[in-house]
């Protein structure tokens, strides 16, 4: 190259062979390592991981936590009278706060396994596995209405587009499979917020959802249409590419540009893997009795549980399942306990077949599953027979992935009303996830708006529950 020769930076660069422009190639090689995200921007020993999935387990609407887990025999005793005074002015937002009466759980609870967890009787299956439950009895937040409460549960705000932690977790990780999707959701319904519950927010686009769906084709457009042969598609999927890429050299910093020449590649690789991973027929006859698929109200949610293994199994590192959408689901202002009776008996028998399945395979040690709802029920009445929402004081669990089963941990008041012996936040949650997960949630970083954003967020303080990991 001569020296004396005047070039622009573009003709520099492309001259420049390995040298600047190898430089900034590195450079932007680097960036993409970074969006698969082992630690963000952030450097230093991440926590030693225990866990490479997670199914999540998302009871829609809020399950009232003193009809599940969380037995409160002063209920019965005060059954009909507005709290005590010793609470205070509690200035609460749920209906009728100061008239709202006491109102006693109709199930009844039983001591199960060794460790002698309390599950109520809405579970017939579940205390079979009770020794495998982490019960946080004192989960808590301050977002009253759903949508926020939602937001807040996902992405650890009550603002609406921050990215959910399926999509973190996979800017995190990555995928460990090249022909399946990182992040999968499957759910029954709308949500009462909307996809962008689940969304990647300001996170790069490759690490939004891939969402399934129960009936029909599981994804869209997956299949190739029949007037249309292989090698057909082939030319056009590289002529998009090859139009793809040259306007990604046009704008380099475009991600949305390179994750659609992600999606696209995935997509096409998923033709092949996708339906072999959702193909269930071929499981044995006594593995589809175990999750459900025998009996109408079980099988849809058994469904999303025996899909949930199957893809964790491939390699999809996190699992987003929805019970109770497009309807009341587990929001039950009206007819409680028939609801919750309800309820239970569609995801018990699934569920319980899950968690035994995985331990049966050897995978629970490695995948963690979660249980619980955007928050809790009011311990009084809306109505005559209904609990309104509250998330001052309500039920998570965890099982398998390193935590320690068979605990309870934390409790609420006499009343299951507020988190009072070791309250739990959201945020200390995800926290202790992506501690399992091998993240540093403190280091788990992205920039966007000036600041090094993450999923506990940059406000407050975050904690892992060291108490509940085995």
């Amino acid at each position: 190259m001569n020296l004396n020769t005047c070039y622009s930076r573009r003709e520099l660069l492309r001259r420049s062979g390995m040298g600047i422009g190898a430089l900034a190639f590195l450079d932007l090689l680097g960036k993409e390592v970074q969006g698969k995200g082992q630690q963000g921007l952030a450097q230093g020993p991440n926590p030693p991981t225990r866990a490479r999935a997670v199914i999540s387990l998302f009871m829609h609407g809020g399950p009232s936590q003193v009809d599940t887990f969380d037995p409160k025999p002063s209920l019965k005793q005060f059954e009909g009278q507005t709290l005590p005074a010793s609470f205070g002015n509690l200035n609460l937002e749920f209906t009728n706060s100061s008239s709202a009466k006491l109102l006693p759980s109709r199930r009844t609870f039983q001591k199960c396994g060794d460790s002698g967890i309390e599950i109520s009787d809405i579970f017939q299956h579940l205390p079979t596995v009770a020794d495998e439950l982490a019960v946080i009895r004192s989960c808590h937040h301050t977002e009253f209405n759903h949508s926020p409460a939602l937001y807040l549960a996902h992405s650890g705000t009550r603002l609406m587009g921050r990215p959910s932690l399926g999509s973190w977790m996979n800017y995190g990780l990555g995928s460990e499979s090249e022909n399946l999707p990182g992040y999968v959701v499957m759910r029954d319904g709308p949500l009462k917020g909307g996809p962008v519950t689940y969304g990647n927010g300001f996170l790069p686009a490759v690490h939004q959802p891939t969402e399934l769906r129960l009936d029909g084709s599981p994804i869209l457009y997956l299949n190739r249409p029949a007037e249309i042969d292989k090698e057909s598609q082939r030319r056009v999927l590289q002529f998009s590419d090859q139009l793809n890429r040259q306007n990604l050299s046009s704008h380099p910093d475009d991600a949305s540009i390179s994750a659609r020449i992600s999606a696209y590649e995935l997509a096409f690789r998923m033709q092949a893997t996708a339906p072999e991973a959702l193909d269930i027929r071929n499981e044995p006859e006594y593995i589809k009795r175990q999750y459900g698929l025998d009996q109408d109200v079980t099988r849809p949610f058994g469904t999303q549980c025996l899909n949930a293994r199957r893809l964790v199994e491939r390699g999809v590192r996190f699992v987003q399942l929805y019970h109770g959408g497009g309807g009341d689901g587990w929001d039950t202002h009206g007819s409680n306990d028939s609801k919750h009776q309800r309820n239970g008996l569609q995801v018990d028998k699934p569920i319980t077949g899950l968690i035994a399945d995985l331990k049966a395979r050897g995978l629970l040690d490695s995948t963690l599953v979660i249980w619980g709802g955007e928050f809790g029920r009011t311990p009084t009445s809306e109505g005559s027979d209904g609990r309104d929402h509250s998330p001052y004081g309500y039920t998570v669990w965890m099982a398998g992935g390193g935590m320690k089963g068979g605990t309870i941990y934390g409790s609420t008041d006499e009343f299951g009303f507020r988190a009072q012996e070791n309250p739990v936040q959201v945020r200390d949650l995800h926290a202790t996830i992506l501690y399992l997960l091998g993240l540093n949630h403190e280091r788990l970083t992205y920039y966007f708006q000036g600041l090094q954003q993450r999923l506990t967020q940059v406000d407050g303080d975050s904690r892992v529950i060291h108490e509940i990991l085995a």
